[in-house]
């Protein structure tokens, strides 16, 4: 299996990397984030992603070896350093990866990965989440601040974080369209002040709506 490679491109002030895998392309553009800002709700629990009709991009962020393997296999099983019995945590919200990770600065978090999740499987985890004090699970949901490109906390809206252990489907694969290399993407937000062109996503099942206290008015 090849590995996937990158490229990044800065026209008209709109910067974007390409990434190739299995002659499959999927762009990642970065667009001012004032443009994108003034699209949003300013209060409420809402999720922010990048999606498409069959898939949602979520973030995490790792230290070399993990993210060198990941992009390689296109799955987390087998790389020695990766412990999928402690809860890991995703982000479909990209500021707030750029304000955990500090840009791809802090230590074991230089190497931001893109994981594209089939949207089935999005919905899935979704489904089997749980918020705080709703009962013990495989699946975490919790509600924090959404985050400004200068890290600074916007109180009144929040973004949904998923903690996820032992799902086999994430290690080996299976969860996954296609696993991107989105650090470079990193250091040009923080230079541009720029982000993805992200989406309130409201998921179409009411259940999973109320479960987790998702505002959709």
């Amino acid at each position: 299996m090849s590995s996937t490679s990158s490229q990044v491109h800065n026209h008209h002030h709109q910067h974007t990397i390409q990434n190739i895998h299995n002659n499959t392309n999927r762009t990642i553009t970065l667009v001012p984030y004032d443009q994108v800002r003034d699209t949003w709700p300013s209060i409420g629990n809402h999720i922010i992603a990048t999606y498409s009709d069959d898939a949602v991009l979520v973030y995490q962020a790792f230290n070399d070896e993990i993210a060198d393997y990941a992009l390689e296999h296109q799955k987390f099983e087998g790389c020695p350093s990766y412990n999928d019995t402690r809860m890991t945590w995703i982000k479909s919200n990209w500021l707030w990866m750029m304000y955990r990770s500090n840009y791809a600065t802090k230590q074991n978090q230089t190497r931001i990965l893109g994981l594209w999740l089939k949207r089935s499987a999005y919905l899935d985890i979704l489904r089997k989440a749980r918020l705080k004090g709703s009962g013990a699970g495989l699946v975490r949901a919790q509600w924090d601040p959404d985050y400004s490109p200068a890290l600074e906390p916007i109180k009144r809206r929040r973004d949904l974080q998923i903690g996820i252990k032992k799902r086999e489907s994430f290690r080996n694969g299976e969860d996954f369209i296609e696993i991107v290399d989105c650090t470079e993407l990193a250091h040009k937000s923080r230079e541009t002040k720029s982000i993805p062109p992200e989406r309130v996503f409201i998921p179409d099942e009411d259940e999973i709506c109320i479960n987790l206290q998702v505002t959709r008015n």
